[in-house]
């Protein structure tokens, strides 16, 4: 190749690459904006907030899944739990579909019935080629809509509230699965008994009651 074909070529891979970001950057601005997720259970209106931010594929969140339930039953009228997602992709090539399943179910209100489900076979659908047939047969046997389901879990809307809790549990400073968080702030480390979050959120509510009396 001459030089003149050398300058063409290059022009051709800048004007290429330009193409790409351009792309990227207007897809990223036509996805609608979103707080992120809202899947809350206990007390909406405690002072202590505990927020776990999870992926469904992680064997870490697995193994803290029914310590985590036994305690939002346990702290069910005192305490405001809440699920954000964190699906990590590069380890994980599941956890974003189990993550858009359980965010479509929301928009039915069976947010929590798919998160117990899918916890629950996680051993399951991570070692077949395709978990969809799997989600779908939970979803079934809920009773969802799964036409709705399905143009929810694929929306642009479902995405934006995913892309909207990784950039929250990132900001948090959370870089393993699960991250906890108690009223906005990371918890460093968390033994997975029962014992070790009652001591947390039982310290937590003596501070926001005797914060209340104060006031």
């Amino acid at each position: 190749m001459n030089k003149t074909g050398w300058i063409i070529f290059g022009a051709l891979i800048v004007l290429i690459f330009g193409g790409l970001i351009a792309m990227n950057k207007a897809n990223q601005a036509s996805m609608p904006k979103s707080n992120g997720s809202n899947n809350v259970y206990g007390n909406a209106d405690s002072k202590v907030i505990l927020t776990e931010f999870v992926d469904f594929q992680c064997e870490a969140c697995y193994a803290y899944y029914p310590t985590v339930k036994e305690v939002k039953e346990k702290y069910k009228d005192t305490v405001k739990f809440q699920v954000r997602h964190f699906p990590i992709s590069s380890s994980h090539k599941f956890a974003r579909m189990a993550a858009s399943y359980a965010e479509a179910a929301a928009k039915q209100g069976k947010f929590w019935e798919m998160h117990d489900n899918i916890f629950e076979g996680q051993k399951q659908w991570q070692v077949v080629a395709d978990p969809t047939v799997l989600f779908d047969r939970y979803a079934e046997e809920m009773g969802l809509d799964m036409t709705k389901l399905e143009a929810d879990r694929t929306s642009d809307e479902v995405k934006a509230i995913i892309a909207s809790d990784l950039k929250a549990v990132q900001e948090l400073g959370g870089n393993g699965t699960p991250t906890f968080a108690l009223n906005g702030k990371k918890i460093e480390q968390i033994d997975n008994s029962v014992e070790a979050f009652s001591k947390l959120i039982d310290d937590a509510l003596k501070d926001a009651s005797s914060d209340s009396t104060e006031n």
